[in-house]
């Protein structure tokens, strides 16, 4: 990017348009003979445009495809040799704890795309920590190792499946709605707890996008190392909240949620 516009020297420069269109501009000036086509939601929202740009690839036309994950999903390429993966290391930075495992699951996909007929494929990685587990498992083709490491990790840090979890959440229009509401339920839970060993509460917290759709949001997370134990207690938790729950609080219990 240029420190300041050419033409007029203006220094107030910032990037415009999702990453896939600029990437793609990007490759059509560094390639300029070469067939360049996008695959995004954007230019395969039409019925038959994803068959039209597959057809281009098998009538060789396009050299070079720019798209989203949306390219890891199954599609075979047969003349497809090099693969490159931009921005990894957004999951790792990730405050979902399942991020590393989907992103070994997304990279080792994607990397199949490359070399499956008679010619051998390469994948290259931008990233700042070449060392992660994450791609040295791809770099080895190793996931049954990097999952070993990744369960004991979950072990030690206590989180799924070494544990069972639960999250009530609530959302409102006003913050201090949701805080009220989810003060409530972290002490009921509480006092259900004094009786049910094996389960621990944590305090509300907000959610991870805090506020969604004019909507605050938040959360009170239950866990326990056995199942048993902790479907033993939701029923009572949740009945003690129905029993005393404001209108204009919307929530609901989620056991064994995706992400928290």
């Amino acid at each position: 990017m240029p420190r300041a516009c050419p033409d007029c020297g203006n220094v107030d420069l910032l990037p415009l348009g999702f990453g896939t269109q600029r990437l793609e501009q990007s490759m059509r000036l560094a390639f300029p003979t070469a067939g360049v086509a996008r695959i995004d939601r954007d230019t395969t929202r039409g019925k038959d445009a994803f068959a039209a740009l597959r057809k281009r690839v098998e009538d060789r036309s396009l050299d070079i495809l720019v798209g989203t994950q949306m390219l890891a999903k199954g599609h075979d390429f047969p003349r497809l040799t090099l693969v490159g993966v931009l921005g990894a290391d957004n999951a790792l930075y990730s405050g979902d704890f399942r991020a590393t495992e989907r992103l070994v699951a997304l990279l080792m996909q994607v990397a199949g795309r490359a070399g499956r007929a008679e010619i051998a494929g390469e994948v290259i990685v931008q990233t700042d920590f070449a060392g992660h587990p994450v791609f040295g498992a791809l770099a080895r083709h190793d996931y049954a190792r990097f999952a070993d490491d990744l369960l004991a990790e979950r072990q030690a840090a206590q989180l799924p499946p070494a544990t069972r979890v639960a999250l009530v959440v609530a959302e409102a229009h006003a913050r201090a709605d949701v805080e009220r509401f989810l003060d409530r339920a972290f002490h009921k839970a509480t006092l259900l707890c004094t009786a049910d060993a094996g389960v621990e509460v944590f305090p509300p917290v907000p959610a991870a996008m805090p506020r969604r759709r004019g909507y605050e949001r938040g959360h009170v997370l239950v866990q326990s190392a056995h199942r048993k134990s902790l479907l033993a207690f939701l029923p009572r938790w949740r009945e003690a909240i129905a029993s005393d729950t404001a209108s204009r609080v919307r929530w609901a219990l989620d056991v064994d949620p995706a992400t928290f």
